[in-house]
């Protein structure tokens, strides 16, 4: 009988991270399957077993997938529902913002149409927005 191949602490982490990411339909094969085509280890559901953290991360991700596919059953967390919150926050603060934008554009508008029915400029709007010698600091 061979002997088990040795499982290097990379190769775990490696291993564990595809159990992480993993979509679709998860079995032992297919894992050792992918192991071999990704790391080059030919190994066995066996080996991988005696393995602590590969098999409680293959049990989760399994327990995760059992039931629902992954593209349907999202997990709703805090943070999720938190970045609503900031995204309709911020929405609020933009449109305020626009709100305000163009009552000042409307305003300039009014003063620049009152000012050019001021006889003293004479139709020339220039004089109104000429600069200024505090601008030119």
């Amino acid at each position: 009988m061979p002997a088990k191949p040795k499982i290097t602490e990379e190769m775990q982490f490696r291993i564990e991270k595809m159990l992480w990411v993993w979509e679709g339909r998860l079995t032992w094969a297919l894992l050792t399957q992918k192991i071999n085509i990704e790391l080059g280890l030919k190994i066995t559901r066996q080996t991988l077993e005696d393995y602590k953290g590969i098999y409680n991360a293959y049990r989760t991700k399994k327990k995760s997938l059992r039931g629902a596919t992954p593209q349907i059953e999202k997990a709703i967390t805090k943070k999720d529902v938190d970045l609503v919150l900031q995204v309709k926050k911020l929405q609020a603060d933009v449109d305020i913002r626009n709100k305000i934008i163009n009552e000042q554009k409307r305003f300039l508008q009014r003063i620049l149409q009152n000012a050019a029915e001021i006889p003293a400029f004479k139709g020339n709007i220039d004089l109104l927005i000429a600069e200024r010698p505090e601008d030119k600091l």
